[in-house]
């Protein structure tokens, strides 16, 4: 039975980080070399993490460690995608502006750009880190719902803020009867990922583990048998 530590979390998320900001995925290597080289924003991230890894560490069972990182992913995907969506739409200036103080209050523009951003790169920067742990836990029909889930809520989110902007601009939007079908697709895989039983799901994935890389595959074996 695999049992993760807070410092066995977080020295795998440090690696994580690290290894994303050398990787071939120019996203993330974006998102991580930033974080490294902002340290305020580093120190930022290590003591948010730190507080995530402690309640995850605090599950004790592995099944209940699992969850608690599923949860975790969730949270993250719900804070990356205003970020997503302004980036991947190309939103700025005045629109950009409208919309972040939809969620941001009244402030000052440049502020809400700023505490976007960072909230942004903390929050990208631990999903990471909790699917490579999910992965060491062998969590693999987790991770597949966690993907499905993020697009299924970014597609949720992109008609959220869309019909948003619409409403900012006095247009028509002509595709809201679709909001409460899109977000209801999301909701179901949600809760499926948040499922509170997960003793068979782990149990499978420990006896039908998939291929991993050699290193992955070590590091597994690391956990498993307790060590560090």
């Amino acid at each position: 039975m695999i049992y993760l530590t807070q410092a066995r979390l977080m020295e795998e998320s440090k690696r994580t980080i690290r290894e994303r900001a050398g990787g071939v995925d120019a996203g993330a290597r974006r998102v991580c070399l930033q974080l490294l080289s902002d340290q305020p924003l580093f120190s930022l991230w290590q003591a948010r993490h730190g507080d995530w890894m402690k309640d995850v560490a605090g599950a004790r069972r592995q099944e209940q460690q699992v969850a608690a990182l599923r949860a975790l992913s969730v949270r993250q995907i719900h804070r990356t995608a205003l970020v997503r969506y302004l980036r991947d739409n190309q939103v700025a200036g005045v629109e950009r502006d409208r919309i972040l103080a939809e969620f941001y209050g009244v402030k000052d523009a440049h502020e809400s750009v700023i505490a976007a951003h960072r909230s942004y790169l903390v929050a990208a920067s631990s999903s990471f880190c909790v699917a490579e742990v999910l992965n060491l836990t062998g969590d693999d029909a987790g991770l597949e719902l966690l993907r499905a889930y993020e697009r299924a809520y970014g597609e949720y989110f992109r008609l959220f803020c869309d019909r948003l902007r619409a409403i900012q601009s006095r247009q028509l939007y002509l595709l809201a009867a679709l909001i409460p079908e899109v977000r209801a697709t999301a909701e179901t895989l949600r809760q499926e990922i948040l499922a509170d039983d997960l003793r068979i799901i782990t149990s499978s994935l420990v006896a039908h583990p998939r291929a991993a890389s050699s290193s992955a595959s070590t590091r597994r074996r690391a956990l498993a048998s307790g060590s560090r």
